[in-house]
């Protein structure tokens, strides 16, 4: 259950890549439909699972920062940073910020998906 709580919450952090990638795909229906039928690889859901954790670690990192900043301004410089940092740990994870948010998207709406993702993080609780 936290994993999955976290995972949305990334969804959230890297909202903003989701966006722009949602802006190109408006000018492009093809590459649109493409994303929402490409099928997850079990070698996908393994990349997923060490971004996932990666990423987990970077919102741990940036947690207390973000909760005591002083203003807006300092806030938002903290979650861009978080932001920056969450999307290099899914690039070096071998995975676009795009196919994650893919990945997190479907197994909301997919049991057998969340399934196989229970069973590669090891969470039999959620």
């Amino acid at each position: 259950m936290q994993k999955t709580i976290i995972a949305l919450a990334t969804v959230f952090a890297l909202g903003s890549t989701a966006a722009m990638a949602q802006q190109q795909q408006a000018q492009d229906p093809m590459a649109r439909q493409q994303q929402q039928t490409q099928e997850i690889t079990e070698g996908m859901l393994v990349k997923f699972v060490t971004a996932m954790e990666d990423v987990q670690g970077v919102t741990e990192k940036y947690r207390d920062q973000f909760q005591e900043a002083e203003n807006q301004e300092e806030a938002r410089e903290i979650q861009q940073s978080a932001q920056e940092e969450m999307i290099g740990a899914v690039e070096d994870a071998g995975l676009t910020p795009q196919e994650y948010n893919m990945i997190i998207q479907q197994a909301q709406n997919d049991e057998e998906l969340r399934g196989r993702l229970e069973e590669l993080t090891g969470d039999d609780n959620s």
